[in-house]
């Protein structure tokens, strides 16, 4: 199931990178201790394949990635799920 998610500067209750980096931690079961952590895009493809189960090809995804080509190849691997979305080649579980 998809969820709209704000995040802006103009809302009433702002995030703390604390509570951000809590929040990604509880919503992808990691623990990750600085917000830095999220370079490798390992999480936004882990957050693109919840929202959109499929969109993803989690098994190419690079989640221990240190190198800079590392983390352009899990942005590589994003940008093709947001290219499959846009051409409504992913399937949506339903409820």
């Amino acid at each position: 199931m998809a969820v709209n998610v704000y995040s802006t500067s103009v809302t009433s209750d702002n995030l703390s990178r604390h509570d951000m980096l809590a929040w990604i931690n509880e919503s992808l079961q990691l623990n990750l201790t600085k917000i830095e952590q999220l370079c490798s895009g390992a999480a936004y493809c882990q957050f693109m394949d919840m929202l959109f189960p499929g969109s993803i090809a989690l098994k190419k995804v690079k989640f221990q990635a240190k190198l800079e080509h590392e983390y352009i190849q899990n942005f590589k691997i994003l940008q093709a799920g947001f290219k499959r979305m846009a051409h409504g080649n992913a399937r949506f579980l339903t409820h």
